[in-house]
């Protein structure tokens, strides 16, 4: 029996030392011998797993038992202090893999299962010479250049000539941006210079108690400035460490401007802040609770959904919602994430990505960055459905003509979705396999990150051509729009556009192979707008 008794206790020893604590996994994840076992364990030694550890044993072990790290995992906040698991282990976009070098800077590296370790840096801006603005309030905001988000927002409420202003929440070896404005005719909200003063400065690099030196000066910049709508939730005890998803929609031109997703709800009641809001426009918000646990959206009464209709207002706004029954099937689109690495040869230079569905050969989304601020940046696109089959088709203007030419004039690249089942995040790194994805023109329009804010017509590009060139227009409401070519004599020669079409910026190519060498005028009219250009046929 004594024999028995220790065979048992023996077994149970193993058994459990298999079940808590795995300590090969400590190299499958970067960085991974800095903190050990306490990566995953809230004992250093093995034993009951942290936040990390149970979302890695839940979604991302394959069948031998090992880690899938990569960019799905390395974007989550498991804990919820605001910092990704990518950040926290020095990989932002989880592109390390077993074999190579360990990534970033190892002292910047916490425990990614804790929230009372992240490695969050700060910063000053020493302000001089602010007079001008004394007793103004001045905000401030800071926008990561990476993802193009937002991370930090800070008010002061009285200027004076000279002071001080911390930033904070700032991430090791990151790049910013620093928009802020003082507010000189007083009105509360922010008005486009010279109305109010407004700057963007740069931060680049950051490495803890960073300090930058700004002088006040009249070299003003329209930053665009976008405002705070914080959502109150109570009451979301049904949802308890439930995933939540919300998303929020400009209700005039169905552009998404905000996404979040929360993998636990930690607490019955919480709020959600978008700092991407603008004045006068209403919103739709949309949100679920992944009620029946499988990581995806069902309709309800699988899942719990609702649905929050947002009215047009002036500056920051706040509103509240009460868990309640009253459901909406919001019929979830996923998002598609392009993690771009290592893409040094293009800074500088402008980058349009596309995503069509295969199966109908319909695009479902677009965004356009004018220039590309940094090696590693992300984008990313809504509309993906379950099931469906997508191209991502992606260029960088290398030549700088801001249109799309075949490579290798210009680089581009196509990447596959096959079979999309909900959110999809990939790395892309730079590479010189290009495929000339036959950029289509005209094109739908370009889904940028702003809305315009007057009807445009621009300049056609090149000027002169042959025998072909773009034009572009902004339509900043939904209009019934004109674009048509006259000649010399005002003899109408081609009808480009005769549509209704959401707000908005387009461009298209006007091909004049089968016409002569001479002047054109091109004309835009819609109801409430219209405006006429010249360009030169040169053959």
């Amino acid at each position: 029996m004594k024999k028995i008794r220790i065979y048992f206790l023996t077994m149970f020893f193993v058994c459990g030392t298999v079940l808590f604590s795995m300590p090969h996994r400590i190299n499958q994840i970067p960085n991974g011998t800095i903190n050990s076992c306490a990566n995953c364990h809230v004992d250093p030694n093995g034993g009951a797993r942290n936040s990390f550890g149970q979302l890695v044993e839940a979604r991302f072990l394959n069948s031998n038992g090992d880690v899938v790290w990569g960019p799905e995992i390395a974007m989550i906040d498991s804990d919820g202090d605001g910092i990704s698991k990518g950040d926290e282990l020095q990989d932002r976009f989880g592109a390390w893999s077993i074999g190579i070098s360990n990534p970033g800077n190892s002292s910047a590296v916490t425990l990614p299962g804790v929230s009372s370790s992240a490695n969050l840096l700060s910063a000053t801006i020493n302000f001089s010479g602010m007079t001008p603005h004394q007793g103004q309030k001045l905000e401030l905001r800071v926008i990561d250049k990476s993802t193009m988000k937002e991370v930090d927002r800070k008010t002061v409420a009285s200027v004076t000539t000279d002071f001080a202003q911390q930033l904070d929440n700032l991430i090791s070896g990151q790049s910013y941006f620093i928009d802020f404005y003082a507010d000189i005719n007083s009105n509360g909200i922010y008005d486009t210079p010279p109305t109010d003063h407004a700057w963007r400065i740069s931060l680049d690099n950051v490495q803890g108690n960073d300090e930058i030196n700004f002088s006040h000066n009249t070299n003003f910049t329209d930053i665009k400035w976008k405002y705070l709508l914080k959502i109150n939730f109570a009451s979301m005890a049904p949802h308890s460490n439930q995933l939540m998803e919300l998303r929020v929609e400009d209700d005039n031109s169905s552009r998404e401007i905000f996404r979040t997703r929360i993998e636990n709800i930690l607490q019955p009641d919480f709020n959600i802040e978008i700092p991407e809001v603008e004045n006068g426009i209403e919103y739709n918000i949309e949100f679920y609770a992944d009620l029946n646990g499988n990581g995806k959206y069902d309709a309800p009464p699988a899942d719990h959904a609702w649905e929050i209709k947002v009215d047009a207002a002036q500056g920051n706004r706040e509103i509240n919602f009460t868990h309640n029954t009253e459901f909406t099937d919001i019929n979830w689109k996923y998002l598609a994430t392009i993690n771009m690495i290592d893409m040094t040869p293009h800074l500088g230079q402008l980058i349009e990505l596309r995503i069509v569905d295969r199966n109908s050969n319909e695009e479902i989304g677009r965004v356009k960055l004018d220039e590309i601020l940094v090696p590693d940046f992300a984008v990313s696109v809504p509309q993906i459905e379950d099931g469906h089959n997508y191209n991502i088709d992606f260029y960088a203007d290398l030549n700088n003509n801001k249109i799309y030419d075949t490579p290798p004039t210009d680089h581009a690249w196509r990447l596959e979705l096959n079979n999309a089942a909900g959110n999809y995040i990939t790395n892309f790194t730079h590479n010189t396999t290009f495929s000339d994805i036959q950029w289509p023109v005209p094109t739908n329009v370009e889904n940028e990150n702003l809305i315009p804010e007057k009807f445009a017509l621009n300049q056609n590009y090149p000027n002169p051509f042959n025998p072909a060139t773009a034009i572009s227009y902004q339509l900043s409401a939904k209009s019934k729009v004109e674009l048509k070519v006259f000649d010399i004599l005002g003899k109408e020669i081609s009808t480009l556009v005769n549509e209704i079409q959401s707000a908005g910026n387009y461009k298209l190519n006007f091909d004049a192979s089968n016409l002569p060498s001479g002047i054109y005028v091109y004309q835009i009219k819609t109801e409430n707008f219209i405006q006429s250009k010249k360009m030169i046929l040169m053959k």
